[in-house]
């Protein structure tokens, strides 16, 4: 590009970016400031007057409220409902026997073996019962 059509065109772009930012400021709240023969120049408008009627007076409605019926019963009786008693898990308690032993023989008599296998023994062993 020329350097003459470069400036032209910077000089261009200042202008429209001035008048786009100045454009709020010609905006007076819709009024005509000094385009009005009734407006003096860059006079504020007078104030409004405004008539209003004075509120009929009306009388609120009165509300009683009773108080609510009061109604006595006995109080109701429970009685406890049937108790029912498990049967004890035996195949939880045999797994927990048999992992055990299980236990002591592979881990050759160590305590950690030893509660492993009572561990998973129950777990296999009460996964039967049901």
């Amino acid at each position: 590009m020329k350097t003459r059509t470069l400036q032209f065109l910077t000089l261009a772009g200042l202008a429209v970016s001035s008048a786009a930012i100045s454009a709020p400021a010609l905006a007076h709240d819709g009024h005509g400031y000094g385009r009005d023969n009734h407006a003096g120049y860059f006079g504020h408008p007078g104030a409004r007057v405004v008539f209003v009627q004075r509120p009929a007076m009306v009388r609120r409605p009165v509300v009683v409220y009773r108080p609510a019926p009061v109604y006595y019963a006995p109080a109701p009786v429970y009685y406890p409902g049937p108790v029912y008693y498990s049967q004890p898990a035996w195949g939880l308690i045999g797994g927990a026997i048999a992992g055990a032993a299980i236990g002591n023989v592979i881990g050759e008599g160590r305590p950690s073996a030893i509660a492993a296998g009572s561990v998973i023994g129950a777990a296999v062993g009460g996964s039967f019962v049901r």
